[in-house]
């Protein structure tokens, strides 16, 4: 489909998962991590809290043998420091032994001997509670934790423990679950892609399906039905479909029924218009033969005399054919006909039915149509069109008035215009005109089906027609049709 900004159901559904997705493992993967941070930093804190006091207890006995002189001062504590950082129950950065005066008496790096801390050492050390500092990265070059313990016994300070541990354990675990996360959540949208995929061959097919067919269902007819599979939503939605493409076709096939039955009634009304001239021109060929039989009973003897009224009779008898013939032309309908008709062999035709309804209204007639101009118009269809147009014209002049016929070429095309003097069309009811059943004479002159019929016609012959007027101004109808070449004809 190439519509602007146009995106598939299918990649919708997987826009949103995908995004869905994303966005919870985001939120899902921070606060598992936050909280796995939280829980390990804890559990870092506690168990050096632990060694902090343990440790604490165990360097507070060798200070006392130390000053009652019963073991080597130093020695037993760097031994047990230095066993303490090799066994790395946690990830040690330091660990450190101050005295009363921060000075470093025991270290595990042995080039820190002698240094004094205090800068280092929290005052609250002195207390009788183990203190736990953050250590920023900008410090030892990674996040740590410095735990403080005081090294004091009934009142008395002997100094501090100081060690440091380090967080690059608690990093790495974040850091791993992290990347597990990511990775479930890529499986997720693997499959969430692949699921969505298989389920929009079941779910999202018989949709674009059923748009197909909705597009090619151009004239509702049965033809075009969608696919029904299972007995879902989806397929109750196709079978609903079908069967509103069976209403239409039901419906499109009573208004072409209807639609013809409109035109035949039209036809009807128009022969019923034209009767009285047909009745006229057989009336008077009639009435000529009643005269030749009756002369030819009184005085039917002489050969020469009879031989010359029965040419007569003929003569009456094929006049009336011929207008017969042509009466039933005009109510037929013709398969195969050529679509050409000469303009002015028309006109002529159609002027032998309305004659009489001219000189009855006194409506002064003026034609001016070439005798060679022809259009791409089947004869009958341009006899109807004409038949409406005089027909329309005269009942708007019922006391009389001047019709005018012409016709002109334009280039590749025929222009006829048919004008009267008669009582016009207002200018609100122009574009009304060629509705249906619009007429603005009485019940008993109009059906409103002919100029509707007219305008039927010229449609369907590719012509176009149109109308300008006013109120008591007269009427003039302008058709143009495809020029029929006259070579073609020949």
């Amino acid at each position: 489909m190439n519509v602007p900004g146009y995106l598939p159901l299918q990649w919708k559904f997987i826009t949103i998962a995908s995004v869905a997705i994303l966005l919870f493992t985001t939120i899902f993967g921070f606060l598992a991590a936050s909280r796995n941070r939280t829980v390990l930093h804890d559990a870092t804190e506690k168990q050096g809290k632990v060694l902090a006091q343990t440790v604490a207890a165990l360097i507070i006995n060798e200070l006392i043998y130390e000053k009652l002189g019963l073991v080597e001062e130093g020695g037993l504590i760097d031994n047990y420091l230095q066993e303490l950082f090799k066994r790395r129950e946690l990830d040690y950065l330091y660990l450190a032994v101050l005295d009363e005066n921060h000075r470093v008496i025991s270290h595990s790096d042995f080039q820190e001997y002698g240094k004094v801390y205090g800068d280092k050492v929290f005052t609250f050390a002195e207390g009788s509670e183990v203190v736990v500092r953050p250590i920023e990265p900008s410090e030892t070059g990674e996040s740590a934790l410095e735990f403080a313990a005081p090294l004091s016994i009934g009142g008395k300070n002997w100094g501090v423990f100081l060690f440091a541990v380090s967080l690059r354990h608690v990093n790495q675990e974040v850091r791993r679950m992290l990347i597990e996360i990511w990775s479930v959540a890529l499986l997720a949208l693997f499959c969430g892609f692949v699921l969505i995929f298989l389920l929009s061959r079941r779910f999202i097919r018989p949709i674009t399906d059923l748009a197909a067919v909705m597009r090619g269902v151009d004239s509702a007819t049965p033809q075009h039905l969608a696919p029904v599979t299972g007995n879902d939503e989806l397929a109750q939605l196709a079978r609903d479909f079908n069967a509103m493409v069976h209403r239409l076709s039901r419906a499109n096939d009573d208004m072409k029924k209807a639609h013809e039955k409109l035109l035949q009634s039209e036809k009807l009304a128009t022969l019923g218009i034209l009767s009285s001239s047909v009745a006229h021109r057989i009336n008077n060929p009639l009435g000529g033969l009643q005269n030749c039989i009756a002369i030819l009973r009184r005085s039917g003897d002489d050969p020469v005399f009879r031989a010359s009224y029965l040419d007569l009779m003929q003569e009456g008898v094929t006049s009336i054919e011929q207008t017969v013939s042509q009466l039933l032309w005009t109510a037929g309908k013709r398969r195969g006909e050529e679509a050409r008709a000469n303009v002015a062999e028309v006109l002529t035709a159609v002027l032998r039915f309305i004659d009489y309804r001219l000189k009855k209204t006194e409506i002064v007639f003026n034609s001016d149509v070439p005798a060679g101009l022809f259009v791409a118009v089947s004869r009958h269809d341009l006899n109807q069109i004409l038949v409406n147009l005089l027909i329309n014209a005269i009942q708007a002049m019922p006391d009389g008035g001047r019709l005018t016929v012409a016709a002109r070429g334009d280039k590749y095309d025929v222009v006829i215009t048919v004008a009267d003097t008669g009582v016009g069309i207002p200018e609100s009811e122009i574009s009304k005109v060629f509705d249906l059943f619009y007429t603005s004479k009485k019940a008993e002159e109009g059906t409103g089906l002919g100029l509707w019929m007219t305008y039927e016609l010229v449609q369907r012959n590719k012509g176009d027609i149109r109308v300008e007027s006013r109120a008591n101004e007269g009427a003039t109808f302008t058709i143009v049709f495809p020029e029929a070449s006259c070579m073609t004809a020949s």
